[in-house]
């Protein structure tokens, strides 16, 4: 990450605008995001069967050999809400127990559909807020096809806009840290154009090498205006014998909730996929409140102890003066400002409640420069890092006389780092 937390948010305040194509690129982004159709609902399940759920989103393609086609899906551990956003459109939701738990509907696993006979017509910005579906204990007859759901593929750039933005998310793909995705021109596109950036460069949870099940996942959540490509340092020098590095990339931009919701998803498919019970969070700057939401949705499920470990590295638990100041001043708002400005009601969500007992925060903050006119890492000051609520959850706070990027190349972080995952993980 080339600038500084502040100088990006300062780029929408009066000190430092951005040019005018910037603010209408943004203001392009924002209503394409808007005139996705959002369709959500609960479903329900007869019986105490434990096994994962999945819903599935379907398109109606009129003309086709085959009238209907999987867009997106969602994996829940137990019966509850599910949510996506998807473009103009006809569908149907299909919600099934996985009872092979592989992600794949076969006959004889029980079901339920809504929209089938009556499609849901979805049109730019439409909202269908309560579609209800019940999962009988057994279904009288099988569905006419199968849902192969992990043989989803991104498709080319002619049928891009017909794609949900659940669909390009990326779920352990392998990729290196060189990857040209990661690049910082693509992570601050991410921050003004964050619908190019799900197509451009690719939302989700990349491995950097196969799976392995004799190993614990750790899971790397860069801040704004990064890329998974921050933390090279830590990841070269992670304990590879043990655990295996996994990274998480978001387009900045974004609202934080849509982001925690989207990592809670994408990591809901993969411990679907491989049955993991266990991982551990290491987080950078902002990459700290989106995973602090993440480990949150996590604790509400039957999964409530697999994060027994959170990192986190210079993150602004109090928020940053200066989104306050471009939300105020700027002639578009990025949305994530209205969440970093200090007192937000994301904020606010992460506190309302301590942390999970299982989880243990290790609490890392810099101090070596001046952030606004405060005592801070030139980034972010000492007072939003030791956010008396942040320091609450902690079982221990650490600090180091470095700056906001730094940090993440410091020995001592690393070898702390790789300390208390040998303790947590014994």
């Amino acid at each position: 990450m080339s600038r500084s937390f502040a100088a990006l948010v300062l780029l929408a305040a009066l000190a430092a605008l951005p040019s005018g194509c910037a603010f209408i690129a943004a203001s392009q982004q924002q209503k394409a995001i808007d005139a996705t159709c959002m369709i959500s609902g609960s479903v329900s399940i007869a019986g105490k069967d434990s096994h994962p759920i999945v819903v599935v989103l379907v398109r109606r393609e009129e003309g086709q050999e085959r009238p209907w086609r999987v867009a997106d899906y969602f994996v829940m551990d137990e019966p509850g809400r599910w949510a996506f956003g998807a473009p103009p459109g006809r569908f149907a939701v299909v919600a099934f127990q996985d009872r092979g738990r592989d992600l794949v509907y076969t006959p004889g696993e029980a079901y339920a559909t809504a929209g089938a006979d009556n499609p849901l017509a979805c049109a730019a910005g439409g909202r269908f807020t309560d579609v209800a579906i019940a999962i009988p204990e057994k279904s009288a007859k099988p569905l006419s096809g199968t849902f192969d759901i992990p043989k989803l593929q991104r498709r080319d750039a002619s049928g891009q806009f017909q794609a949900t933005l659940g669909e390009l998310t990326k779920v352990g793909e392998i990729a290196a840290l060189t990857d040209k995705r990661f690049s910082q021109d693509n992570a601050e596109a991410g921050l003004w154009k964050p619908y190019d950036f799900l197509f451009d460069s690719g939302a989700g949870i990349y491995f950097l090498e196969p799976y392995d099940a004799r190993r614990i996942p750790v899971l790397f959540v860069h801040g704004i205006n990064g890329t998974p490509a921050s933390f090279d340092y830590l990841v070269e020098r992670l304990d590879r014998s043990r655990f295996q590095a996994w990274v998480y990339y978001y387009p900045s931009g974004a609202h934080l909730t849509t982001v925690a919701d989207n990592l809670d998803q994408t990591m809901a498919k993969l411990q679907a996929r491989y049955g993991f019970e266990r991982f551990a969070v290491v987080a950078h700057s902002m990459g700290g409140l989106v995973s602090r939401g993440f480990v949150q949705r996590r604790a509400q499920g039957v999964r409530a102890n697999a994060i027994p470990l959170f990192v986190t590295i210079s993150t602004p638990w109090g928020g940053h003066k200066a989104a306050a100041t471009g939300v105020k001043t700027a002639p578009v708002v990025v949305r994530v400002w209205e969440d970093m400005a200090p007192g937000s009601p994301y904020q606010k969500g992460l506190y309302s409640t301590p942390l999970p007992e299982v989880t243990k925060h290790h609490l890392l903050f810099s101090f070596k420069g001046v952030s606004g006119g405060e005592s801070g890492d030139g980034a972010v000051s000492v007072a939003s890092q030791l956010l008396p609520q942040a320091q609450r959850d902690a079982v221990k706070v650490y600090g180091f006389d470095e700056n906001h990027m730094s940090v993440l190349r410091n020995p001592q972080v690393s070898l702390l780092v790789n300390q208390v995952l040998a303790e947590t993980f014994h």
